[in-house]
């Protein structure tokens, strides 16, 4: 008889970890398991694009971010409600695995679960030292509560692991899987022809818009480095809160020319492929999925020093690391930029890096801990 496994998370819409959860079930055999995908949220960009085996489930029918009085109101209500009743709301199907991906709302309704055969797993993407989760300002006790119900932690890194067990403890649950990269995919679509890049040294940036990425900071570096006479084009894939802000540091710097939002992309992989470095500004990653997508593609990486980067790019073997400050990016850029001989070395890297991140490596360590 197949096992039914459930995946909770917030949405299916165009982050990281949404990403990596479309990447990981579609990969599923579905001749062992019955796989269900519920979304806190209805709809998202890559529900359309989930095989047609998996069942999809919306706690509500109204997409609450888009209206922020029901927002409020739900949140306000599912705040105040115990976790076990919100399951029993929500979760009408028994499964034999449960699986929180990551550590809000998600850990709150798989970790009421009233399936007592049930294995609940967090899958936790954050690193919990920076990211602000649900149980980031709770006592100890209550750190113990939230997170007891569950029988398996898995980090998407090894440091990502470590660092969930000084925080909260629990190292006899607490293991690593890294996130899984569909490399015949990318394979297949980097190939699709896109919109050249402007003539010159092509920099390119992925990611939401918002604090963590530092693109903010990005645009302060590209604009000391033009100071200084360094010259480049930086190309910056995505979309969110902090996008007028960014407008307005390239309008006041007079960069237009130079920094080109592209929008979200459907496709980013031909944009990596065709960029001469990819590079990760962030002020922390607990995996960085376009850290591993670019070196999958065989495009330099340079990225600041922080959990998921680090050791995706094994300290700096696969990849350059710099210290995560302004100064640290103007002086990786700049070496980069001017010394052909090393980013062809890091090029050559990447290449060797790809097969560390097959999807089915991944799948077989949870099918592993799904049969426990």
């Amino acid at each position: 008889m197949k096992k039914k496994i459930l995946f909770y998370l917030d949405s299916l819409n165009k982050g990281g970890l949404d990403k990596v959860v479309l990447d990981f079930v579609n990969h599923m055999d579905y001749d062992k398991y019955d796989v269900t995908v519920m979304r806190r949220f209805p709809g998202g960009y890559y529900t359309s694009l989930l095989n047609s085996q998996i069942k999809v489930v919306s706690n509500t029918f109204i997409d609450a971010r888009k209206h922020p009085v029901y927002n409020h109101l739900i949140r306000v209500v599912c705040d105040r409600m115990p976790r076990k009743l919100m399951y029993r709301l929500f979760v009408h199907r028994k499964y034999d695995v449960e699986i929180a991906c990551g550590d809000s709302w998600a850990a709150t309704l798989i970790g009421g679960s009233t399936n007592k055969k049930s294995k609940k797993i967090l899958w936790e993407h954050m690193d919990v030292t920076l990211d602000e989760s649900t149980a980031t300002h709770f006592s100890t006790s209550k750190v113990r509560e939230f997170f007891s119900p569950f029988d398996k932690i898995i980090g998407v890194s090894k440091d990502c692991a470590q660092k969930f067990i000084e925080k909260y403890g629990f190292e006899n649950k607490v293991t690593y899987i890294y996130n899984p990269i569909d490399i015949e995919d990318i394979e297949i679509k980097k190939e699709e022809e896109v919109e050249s890049y402007d003539e010159g040294f092509n920099i390119l940036a992925i990611g939401r818009f918002m604090p963590q990425k530092a693109f903010v900071r990005l645009i302060d570096v590209t604009k000391s480095l033009y100071e200084k006479g360094v010259k480049f084009n930086l190309n910056i894939i995505g979309e969110g809160p902090e996008e007028s802000i960014i407008k307005n540091k390239i309008d006041e710097y007079g960069l237009k020319d130079k920094i080109k939002l592209l929008g979200f992309k459907e496709n980013p992989y031909p944009y990596i492929k065709n960029a001469d470095l990819l590079i990760c500004s962030s002020i922390h990653e607990s995996y960085c999925l376009v850290v591993a997508e670019s070196l999958v593609v065989g495009t330099p990486v340079l990225s600041t020093a922080c959990t998921g980067p680090l050791e995706l790019l094994d300290n700096g073997k696969y990849g350059m690391i710099v210290e995560n400050s302004n100064k640290g990016l103007q002086n990786g850029i700049e070496t980069l930029v001017t010394d052909k001989n090393l980013l062809k070395k890091y090029k050559s890297m990447a290449l060797e890096r790809k097969d560390f991140f097959n999807v089915n490596t991944c799948i077989k360590q949870f099918e592993k801990i799904f049969e426990e």
